[in-house]
């Protein structure tokens, strides 16, 4: 049966049938359409509630994910400083200041000033500002200590405050600080507010990281503020490998649930909150703990006292399982179930790793239906009008359906011919096929965008040439061949996982700071692709056009460098940099690192591995960061300096195996006797034969460094 028949037939049954059903629909309609509509409105209000809680609790995940990420990076730094401070001998006198010269109104440093992030409470109970200053630390020299006995250890930390400030990021940290075991407790910015029976040996975080042997996180009460806030905390230790000490970095609760914004048309309605699961063993094993939650964040707790947190319940436990269940397995959930006796939706964010906190966030359901309440009144006032019009209507409908069917059904052939006939000139590959359908129903707009097709399809072509264009253009960017420098043997690559690529190394000719010096380059952009690429470029320009300016003012090289970039780009972008100038004179290296992962230096005359550590936080993350320097250090013949990215020793194999950093040394290792290329060419075949048949997931840069 062709169309024209089937659409007349169609046409005449939707006519009738109405008239046919007059008096059931509305009879119908009065008793039920009222609540269809209402119902239909409930359904969108929900569905729309569900997504923004969803887009809420995820935005604010990756907020969390990278202010846990820096700041986790900032504690290993920490912890990387003190241990070579406790390596070397201590500086010549330094005067140090103590936390008990606050509370006494003496030697305070001329730029202390009223802080409103550090808040402690009055005699009234009332949040007060408190006295910091961020160009110094303060020392609390445990009770019963004689002073003497540790003036070494003291001096030997006295340079701290310099880390400190290069690593503090404003809202996200809170203190930094060092406790040693031989007695005594530095916290930066200084400040006063120690109890005299103070003693972090015997404080949760310090025992709690003494024990795991890792970085630590632990909820605290904070002894100067009074307020409980999170700890990162990770253990040091002197050179001889014995416990030295906890370092660590306070994290406010305020700064947890900044970045937690829920709509405002719900109001104070919202209850918002950060939780986590106790973990196995532990006191609250199997429960929901409440972190932080808004409006309760500014209490005063008992330092001396264990922290009591409050516990998240709800009338459903099994829903609420299952929500947390959700959360664990890294994938945020939504249930709607009773909170505290109320109907209510609930929200949470998927956890960032195994046993991390997540958010939660639960709105009042009659909240959300607010607006379907009101409006169904609304509607029940129009549906009497509504019915009145329905019989006029009906009427109307039959009367010109009967007329214009035939008419009508000649309107949807012909346009369906032409719209064959293009669509076989565009399958031929002529992109300038047109269909001439100048109607405006459906099929109009079928044949509109039809005729859309074709040069979305040049696009698209385009498109695809000009992605080869971009990658091509790239890789001219990164140095087409191997630098010669007297005394040297260097080499580098970057193997991309798409066309373009965030990864970039760099060999700069120094002609200007003399003969015989290179800057060498090796960065990782966030991300991969056409964005990270363009950052990317934009690095290596700043980088390029600098380097020979500032010559060994390496500090003041990544200062410009990430000015440019935190200016340049947003807050989803950032990029790791080592940079260093090899000098064939003096046979020595002298570098910075911001956020990158420590080169790996194979020392030949000795057979063991050592790191260039690094000195800052990533580039592009926030404008005026410190960035300090390394070295020189004098490369023997046969030395070896690798530079890589993580997409080396994070490349994971079917198993969820990663290569690790164990794996790249012993390839370094068995062909330390070969040439540098050779040496490269052996970590990346190594790479790629433990992925197996898994695609690299992650851009492959490396340049390798050999003292002839």
């Amino acid at each position: 049966m062709k169309i024209r028949w089937k659409l007349l037939i169609l046409l005449l049954a939707i006519a009738l049938a109405p008239l046919l059903a007059g008096a059931v629909m509305n009879y119908y309609l009065m008793g039920h359409l009222g609540q269809r509509l209402a119902g239909e409105r409930r359904d969108i209000l929900e569905g729309h509630a569900r997504a923004t809680l969803l887009r809420v609790v995820d935005r604010y995940n990756a907020i969390v994910q990278r202010d846990k990420r820096v700041t986790e990076l900032s504690v290993e730094i920490q912890a990387r400083e003190v241990e070579n401070r406790l390596a070397s001998p201590p500086p010549a006198d330094r005067a140090l200041r103590y936390a008990v010269d606050f509370d006494a109104g003496r030697n305070i440093p001329d730029d202390a000033t009223l802080s409103q992030m550090h808040l402690t409470f009055d005699a009234d109970g009332n949040q007060v500002p408190m006295l910091v200053a961020y160009s110094d630390q303060a020392y609390f020299v445990v009770s019963g200590i004689d002073e003497a006995d540790i003036r070494d250890e003291m001096m030997r930390i006295s340079t701290m405050p310099e880390v400190y400030d290069a690593l503090t990021i404003p809202h996200v940290m809170k203190w930094q600080y060092t406790s040693l075991e031989v007695g005594f407790h530095t916290t930066y910015p200084s400040h006063g507010g120690y109890s005299a029976d103070y003693d972090p040996r015997v404080r949760n975080w310090y025992i709690a990281a003494r024990d795991a042997g890792e970085l630590t996180w632990v909820v605290i009460t904070d002894v100067t503020t009074g307020v409980i806030t999170l700890a990162a905390a990770k253990p040091v230790y002197a050179p001889d490998g014995e416990f030295a000490g906890v370092t660590a970095i306070d994290v406010p609760l305020s700064g947890v649930l900044h970045g937690l914004d829920p709509p405002d048309e719900w109001g104070d309605a919202v209850i918002a909150m950060f939780v986590v699961a106790g973990e196995e063993g532990a006191k609250y094993e199997g429960q929901v703990v409440i972190l932080a939650q808004a409006g309760d964040i500014g209490r005063q707790h008992d330092w001396r006292q264990p922290v009591e947190v409050p516990l998240l319940v709800s009338d459903d436990p099994q829903q609420l399982a299952q929500l947390m269940a959700d959360a664990q397995a890294g994938r945020s959930g939504l249930r709607r179930m009773p909170y505290r006796g109320q109907d209510a939706l609930w929200a949470c964010g998927a956890a960032v790793e195994t046993g991390g906190g997540f958010p939660v966030v639960i709105v009042p359901y009659e909240t959300i239906m607010a607006p379907a309440v009101q409006a169904q009144q609304y509607v029940w006032d129009g549906i009497a009008k509504g019915l009145q019009a329905t019989g006029i209507g009906l009427a109307l409908v039959a009367v010109v359906v009967t007329l214009l069917a035939t008419r009508a059904s000649r309107t949807v052939t012909e346009p369906i011919r032409e719209l064959t006939r293009a669509a076989e000139d565009l399958a031929a590959g002529n992109y300038d096929a047109r269909a001439k359908v100048t109607c405006c129903d459906e099929i109009g707009e079928l044949a509109a965008i039809f005729n859309d097709m074709g040069p979305k399809l040049r696009d698209r072509e385009k498109m695809k040439r000009s992605l080869a264009l971009a990658m091509e253009v790239q890789q001219h960017l990164l140095p087409q061949e191997p630098p010669e420098l007297a005394g040297f043997d260097v080499a580098g690559k970057s193997i991309y996982c798409d066309e373009t690529g965030g990864d970039y190394y760099d060999f700069i000719d120094l002609l200007d700071l003399g003969p015989g010096k290179l800057g060498i380059a090796v960065g990782d952009v966030t991300g991969h692709g056409i964005g990270a690429a363009l950052l990317m470029a934009s690095a290596r320009a700043v980088l390029r056009s600098h380097a020979s300016r500032l010559g060994a003012d390496l500090s003041g090289l990544f200062d410009t460098l990430n000015r440019h970039l935190v200016r340049d780009t947003d807050d989803a972008w950032f990029m790791t940099l080592f940079y260093g100038i090899l000098d064939s004179d003096t046979r020595s290296l002298q570098w910075t690192s911001g956020g990158h992962d420590p080169a790996i230096w194979l020392r030949r005359r000795t057979g063991q591995f050592e790191e260039l550590p690094n000195f800052g936080v990533p580039l592009g993350i926030e404008e005026g960061m410190a960035y300090g320097s390394g070295g020189p250090v004098t490369l023997e013949s046969g030395d070896i300096i690798v530079i890589g990215t993580d997409g080396i020793w994070e490349a994971a194999n079917e198993a969820g195996e990663m290569f690790g950093k164990d794996r790249l040394r012993g390839v370094i290792a068995s062909h330390a006797d070969e040439p540098s290329h050779y040496i490269h060419t052996r970590v990346v075949d190594a790479v790629s034969e433990f992925l197996g048949d898994v695609a690299q997931a992650d851009d492959i840069t490396l340049v390798v460094i050999k003292a002839l």
